[in-house]
C-alpha cells in the first residue's frame, strides 16, 4: 500500500530541531513507530470486545499522533473510526478497523523512505 506523507508536517516538526541535539524527526517518526501499535492493539481489542469507548479512544489517539508526522491518510480514517465510535456504529466500526494497520504500515513505509532521503 502506498501512503503519501504530508511534507508541511515534517517541515513543522524539522524546523523545532535546535543546533547540537540528537535529530528531532527521527525521534518523533520513532515514537510514532513504537507507540502506535500499543494503541492499534487498544482500538482492535475494543473492536473485538464491542467496547466502542475504547475504540473512540485508541482511535482519537492514533488520529492526532499520524496528523502530527504527516500521515494524513491514516488520520482521516482514525477520525471517521473515532466518529463511528462515538456513534455507537458497530459495523462500521468493523469496517473502517480492518484497514487501519495496513495504513499505519504504509505510513511507516513512507516515513522510513523519507527519512532515508533527509539523511
Amino acid at each position: 500500500m502506498t501512503v503519501s506523507i504530508d511534507e508541511n508536517a515534517l517541515k513543522a516538526i524539522a524546523a523545532l530541531q535546535r543546533p547540537g541535539k540528537p535529530d528531532l524527526l527521527t525521534r518523533i517518526v520513532g515514537l510514532f513507530k513504537s507507540e502506535s501499535p500499543k494503541t492499534i492493539a487498544s482500538m482492535l481489542e475494543g473492536i473485538d470486545s464491542a467496547d466502542m469507548e475504547a475504540v473512540r479512544v485508541a482511535a482519537h489517539t492514533l488520529k492526532s499522533s499520524s496528523a502530527y508526522v504527516g500521515a494524513l491518510e491514516l488520520s482521516e480514517r482514525c477520525k471517521e473510526l473515532e466518529r463511528a465510535a462515538h456513534d455507537q456504529n458497530f459495523p462500521a466500526c468493523m469496517a473502517l478497523g480492518d484497514s487501519v494497520e495496513d495504513l499505519f504500515q504504509g505510513s511507516v513505509n513512507a516515513l522510513d523512505q523519507r527519512i532515508s532521503k533527509a539523511a
